[in-house]
């Protein structure tokens, strides 16, 4: 017993000094992990750095994964990645992407800059958990899980083969170049020109059966207004219920200059961010690596490009409000 439990040890042990070998620092991306004097717990770690070969291989602190798994009992071959992905890493120059989570969100990095990813703080992850119970979703450990998931600072780097004589991209990306840079000049020109964002604010009031009305038109009205097929909004009238009966009395959508939103009874949860250039890195990487041709065929990428470039500023700017208003309780029972 007591050699098993001195190979266990010294098997932990061994992993821990392989894991932190393979660390890197994390990138400069949010707020710093601090320290509450109600909940101490605080967890913030160096991101762990993986390395992935031209076959597909990943690797840590030098060491294959899989190697490592074994050590401690693991399979862990699932984690290579197949090698048509690698070769279309390879060719569309995606060198690392990178998953950091810190005190104010969980951020994704490609080629060291931003794609859309998930801001929040202890609030909207207690909304988060609460919106989950009410609406019997709740898994027990995410439930306690989501009030602490800001004071983790965990994360990793994923490295990819690059090809020879290409520039090495750093991990953090910073200047008047980046997309964010960009994303924001765009913004503030489209703003001049126009003075004050858009702005869209729709109520949408549900009934028992499931059918809706905006501005006082209902379902029908506005299909035979615009001939858009608006009835295929009706909420079926079980689900209506169910919120109800949840206590739900409103769902927001809205949409502004950092990202999009959802609340619940004027709870926020988590917001998927776009504020620094997200959504331009995005097309960015989409164009870079051939996916826009994938996705339309036969299309001029330059046109296509250039209407994206003009239509973002106006989309990113818009302050845009869906609220959807139900039924109490006691008018979906009837």
């Amino acid at each position: 017993m007591q050699k098993r439990r001195t190979t266990a040890w010294v098997t932990f042990l061994l992993v821990a000094l392989l894991t932190l070998a393979g660390c890197a620092p994390s990138a400069n991306i949010g707020a710093d992990i601090s320290v509450d004097p109600n909940t101490p717990l605080v967890v913030d770690l160096p991101a762990i750095s993986i390395n992935i070969s031209e076959t597909g291989v990943a690797s840590l602190g030098n060491v294959p994964v899989a190697q490592l798994g074994s050590l401690v009992g693991l399979d862990l071959s699932a984690l290579s990645v197949p090698q048509p992905w690698v070769d279309f890493l390879i060719s569309g120059n995606i060198q690392h992407l990178q998953i950091t989570n810190t005190a104010d969100g969980l951020y994704i990095l490609v080629n060291g800059e931003r794609i859309p990813s998930i801001a929040y703080d202890g609030n909207s992850l207690q909304a988060t958990a609460d919106a989950l119970s009410s609406l019997g979703m709740a898994v027990p450990m995410l439930e306690v899980m989501l009030p602490m998931v800001n004071k983790l600072g965990l994360g990793f780097v994923v490295h990819f083969p690059v090809t020879e004589g290409v520039a090495r991209i750093p991990l953090y990306v910073s200047g008047d170049g980046t997309a964010a840079a960009l994303a924001h000049q765009a913004q503030q020109q489209f703003l001049a020109q126009v003075g004050a964002p858009p702005r869209i604010n729709l109520p949408v009031f549900y009934s028992p059966d499931g059918s809706w009305t905006v501005g006082n038109l209902s379902e029908t009205e506005w299909s035979a207004l615009t001939g858009l097929p608006f009835y295929a909004l009706q909420m079926n009238p079980v689900w209506v219920n169910r919120l109800a009966a949840a206590g739900v009395a409103e769902i927001s959508f809205n949409t502004n200059t950092a990202g999009i939103s959802l609340s619940i009874n004027g709870n926020t949860l988590p917001t998927l961010t776009w504020g620094d250039g997200e959504l331009l890195h995005l097309i960015h990487l989409a164009d870079q690596t051939g996916l826009l041709d994938m996705m339309a065929p036969g299309m001029n990428m330059n046109e296509m490009l250039a209407m994206i470039n003009q239509l973002l500023p106006m989309v990113t700017s818009a302050d845009f409000d869906l609220t959807v208003h139900m039924p109490g309780p006691s008018m979906a029972r009837r």
